[in-house]
């Protein structure tokens, strides 16, 4: 009988499969998308501030070269609800103006780094105190760059740093909307404590006369006629 070999047939060698890239990468994203999260409650907060009459408040905002410096403003209280907006680049030069404006906004690329000097004039009024609502943004995202290495960054981060900008964007024009909505509301309620007050008058002004209307008529029949005898 012939023998039967009792040998297997050798396997052919497994690969090892390196985790390490992946794991990377994962922690990479989840870094990124932990950064993103904590800075989007800071974007856009809005700053309310009362400007007393002939005076002038400027703010400053630090931008580098490159980013844009957007803004809005509003004035949500104040006689005739206007007010002079200016910008100033690092160079103090002018680079955007708006006289006796209720409400406003600018978008002003950045050509140098340095402070952005806004300045709020109400010298215009001598007796009304403004209160204004200013949103800035600079424009300066979460820094990324130190989160994952080159050869880590793939579509998912390009992903999340895109949904950053867009978030910051609608933070910023969130307290736009909201500060102009605090604005019509101040109007709205003046409009209608003056038509309360003005309807009152009028419903007294027609009891007034339509009492003297009635008092005279009734002086005028119970006046005693004088009958002359024929």
């Amino acid at each position: 009988m012939a023998g039967v070999s009792n040998t297997r047939a050798s396997s052919p060698p497994r690969r090892r499969v390196s985790v390490a890239p992946t794991t990377a990468a994962v922690a990479a994203v989840f870094a990124t998308a932990v950064l993103v999260v904590a800075t989007l409650p800071t974007v856009g907060q809005a700053l309310n501030f009362d400007l007393p009459p002939g005076q002038e408040e400027c703010f400053y905002e630090e931008v580098h070269a490159g980013r844009t410096i957007s803004g809005a403003y509003a004035v949500t209280q104040g006689s005739h609800m206007d007010i002079d907006m200016r910008v100033y680049n690092p160079k103090s030069v002018l680079v955007f103006e708006a006289i006796r404006q209720g409400e406003g906004k600018f978008t002003i690329p950045a050509d140098v780094d340095g402070s952005y000097k806004l300045c709020f004039s109400n010298k215009m009024s001598m007796v009304s105190h403004k209160t204004v609502k200013l949103v800035v943004d600079n424009g300066e995202g979460p820094d990324l760059t130190g989160l994952a290495k080159k050869e880590h960054m793939d579509s998912v981060e390009q992903t999340l740093i895109t949904i950053a900008h867009s978030a910051r964007m609608i933070a910023f024009h969130q307290e736009e909307y909201r500060q102009l909505h605090d604005r019509h509301l101040v109007t709205v309620t003046s409009t209608n404590r003056r038509v309360k007050w003005w309807s009152l008058i009028e419903c007294l002004a027609v009891l007034a006369v339509s009492g003297l209307q009635v008092a005279f008529i009734k002086r005028l029949f119970n006046k005693p006629m004088n009958k002359r005898m024929v």
